[in-house]
């Protein structure tokens, strides 16, 4: 689904001032930045521009249709983390003190296990004993010595007078705080998994009731399409979740989040609109009631507060969120209102005033009834802020959220519509990534010459597995790896199917033509040998490939060997042919339909007609090759559709388990990784490997 955004375009000379509308992802020149503001003279122009400073509310896009790619719905971040007794990711930043040089931080609840501690990307899996230690019972995580992980000095957290572009001064007044406006603190944070005892946060936490927003809980129970309308400030735009910035672990913000979810609890579509613009406030909102309508929204959020706390009382913002109801209902009487009592800004700001957050609140509550339900973040900030620090929580320094606290918001939103059915307790911990060295330093170029070099595979296993495992070759053109959407996110996808996913990423030919086929033959080898640690069936290990990385895929599946009885290391007795192969857009002939660079960078620029046919895997096909799923666009330019063909009308020659899906769009790439083109190939894949009992048929399922 697409969230869409209002952007405001203005001009100082007063022959612009425009708005439009900007679907997520979308690209502007690259990339776009956006302030928002509505004004018709210059003079308020500057006004306006300077209070939208002094406000954070300047905001960029960043428009990268690969984060997408690298984002799949995970349901244990979902689970309200006042639930069961595991919290997932929770985000610290270790503050070294100056004098004894020791770093700690302190989690929410007292620990009795620590599960997994990461860096904020979820790149680096970090050791208990080497990086960091703890005590059972305590809060506290502590730093050893030469630890690899991230850790700051208080004065890191400061800057001097005039330093920033933003005047964030600290309440005691020793210097400014450091605002960051995009990645600054996330690339600072450290995300900690951990066990503790049962805690009791009722009072402040949502309780589920089917009678406060009646009519959205039915029609998603009915699996009827409902549409949500988002009005908000920066928080709710999005703003320094790593999605929106365009980092790992590319999490989207709380609005589509929530999204996910609802749609897979209850299995129906859910459309989310979200006009939201950040350094708004609710007065604003009253102008904005066409923009709430426009989408004959089922569920109206509402997300104001952190603006509106420059100065604007209690009273007034209850008037105002009140009006914006009544002309909302004046259009669409049966629509239902959640009230978002916002989070709690850095407590040393001064142009805060914080008192006013918990009277926002109560003025919220008071509008609360039968249609209108408050999502209290303030109540839960306040608790948080009695076990943590500002910095462990937020994404910018000052008033926006990071990615466990728009989690937090997705799941506060979730609890108000989802009834808690699943136990958080019940959810299996996901094993942490695996990275091996496929040769050990000195990799093979042919049969006799060796290099000192080496490259990798990286297990991705599911937490509850069925015994599939598959190596996935991304693509690139024989020239670079995609291992974004073409790896580690192919990866995920996978082991929510209980598939264990192998990224492999294989050498560059570089005139080297046999290279990239060794390293797959070596993968496939190194899995079987791994099989029983890692809870895999060795007569169930297939491969899978991208483009090029397809092109890599069917050489393996047509030119395989089974392992050399007698070799000393037990790697080399194993067989390397797939078991089964998914290849989607793949490049499979060095002939005339092949992709140009591929082919170029494999064979070299005068490829000999042996080497030609050789690498033309659909001339190698026999009836020892195993079952094939193809995916291809009938619309792909740089790898033509002809390449699938021919491999599928080889195969069904031969009698081969096989299957073409010819998508009818999506081009090469299949639209950036998303989009129902891409859910096809996913969907049917799977069924196909249930079919041939690869996987069982409840794994097949979405």
């Amino acid at each position: 689904m697409q969230v869409r955004y209002i952007v405001t375009v203005i001009s100082s000379s007063r022959q612009l001032n425009r708005r439009f509308f900007v679907n997520s992802p979308t690209r502007i020149n690259g990339r776009f930045s956006i302030i928002a503001c509505n004004v018709n003279r210059s003079w308020r122009l500057v006004t306006a521009l300077t209070a939208a400073m002094l406000l954070l509310s300047g905001i960029t896009f960043a428009a990268e249709p690969e984060a997408k790619a690298e984002w799949k719905y995970q349901p244990e971040l979902l689970q309200p983390f006042w639930q069961g007794d595991t919290v997932r990711g929770e985000s610290v930043l270790f503050i070294k003190d100056p004098k004894t040089g020791e770093a700690r931080a302190s989690v929410l609840f007292p620990v009795d296990k620590v599960l997994k501690v990461t860096n904020s990307a979820g790149t680096i899996t970090y050791e208990e004993c080497r990086d960091y230690c703890w005590n059972p019972g305590t809060q506290e995580i502590i730093l050893t010595a030469n630890s690899r992980i991230n850790s700051q000095t208080p004065a890191d957290l400061r800057r001097p007078d005039d330093s920033q572009r933003h005047k964030l001064t600290h309440r005691d007044g020793n210097g400014e705080i450091f605002f960051g406006g995009k990645l600054e603190y996330h690339n600072m944070q450290t995300c900690i998994t951990y066990t503790h005892a049962p805690v009791n946060w009722q009072k402040i936490v949502p309780t589920f009731d089917e009678k406060a927003l009646p009519r959205t809980i039915n029609k998603l129970r009915d699996q009827k399409p409902v549409s949500i309308v988002l009005m908000g400030d920066s928080i709710s735009t999005g703003c320094n979740a790593s999605g929106w910035a365009g980092a790992a672990p590319f999490q989207p913000a709380f609005l589509e989040l929530l999204q996910q979810h609802l749609e897979q609890q209850y299995q129906t579509k859910v459309d989310v609109t979200n006009p939201s613009v950040g350094g708004k406030d609710t007065r604003w909102a009253l102008t904005e009631v066409d923009q709430v309508v426009a989408p004959q929204p089922d569920l109206v959020i509402i997300a104001f507060g952190m603006n509106d706390s420059a100065g604007r009382s209690a009273k007034e913002y209850q008037a105002n969120t009140k009006a914006l109801m009544e002309e909302v209902r004046k259009k669409l009487p049966e629509t239902e209102f959640i009230l978002v009592a916002p989070m709690l800004g850095n407590r040393d700001w001064v142009r805060l005033k914080h008192e006013l957050f918990p009277q926002y609140r109560d003025a919220l509550a008071e509008l609360c009834g039968s249609g209108i339900a408050l999502a209290d973040m303030t109540s839960i900030w306040t608790e948080f802020l009695k076990q943590k620090q500002d910095w462990d929580l937020t994404g910018n320094g000052v008033n926006h959220p990071n990615d466990f606290g728009h989690r937090v918001y997705a799941q506060v939103l979730s609890a108000l519509l989802v009834p808690p059915t699943v136990s958080v307790s019940t959810v299996v911990e996901t094993p942490a990534p695996e990275e091996l060295m496929l040769w050990n330093g000195h990799a093979p170029i042919d049969k006799e010459h060796f290099k000192n070099e080496d490259t990798k595979i990286t297990v991705h296993r599911p937490a509850k597995g069925n015994g599939a495992a598959i190596v996935i070759c991304p693509g690139g053109g024989y020239q670079r790896l995609v291992t974004g959407g073409e790896g580690h996110g192919i990866a995920r996808w996978l082991n929510q199917h209980g598939i264990t996913g192998i990224v492999l990423e294989y050498r560059m030919p570089h005139g080297r033509t046999y290279v990239p086929l060794m390293d797959a033959q070596r993968a496939i080898r190194m899995v079987r040998a791994n099989a029983k640690r890692w809870d895999i069936d060795p007569n169930r290990v297939g491969i899978m490939g991208f483009s090029a990385g397809g092109h890599l895929a069917s050489t393996a599946a047509t030119h395989f060997d089974k392992g050399n009885p007698q070799a000393k290391e037990a790697i080399d007795r194993e067989s390397s042919r797939p078991d089964f192969a998914i290849l989607v857009y793949p490049v499979v002939t060095m002939g005339e339909s092949t992709h140009g660079g591929s082919r170029k960078n494999l064979l070299g620029n005068n490829p000999t007609p042996e080497m030609v046919k050789l690498f033309s895997n659909e001339k190698q096909v026999t009836t020892q090759t195993p079952p094939i799923f193809l995916a291809h666009a009938v619309d792909d330019k740089p790898v033509p559709i002809k390449n699938s063909q021919d491999l599928y009308a080889a195969l069904q020659a031969k009698k081969i388990p096989s299957k073409l899906l010819e998508l009818p769009s999506g081009g090469h790439g299949l639209n950036g990784y998303k989009g129902p083109m891409w859910d096809a190939w996913q969907k049917q894949s799977m069924e196909w490997l249930a079919k041939l009992k690869i996987i069982p048929e409840q794994d097949a399922k979405d």
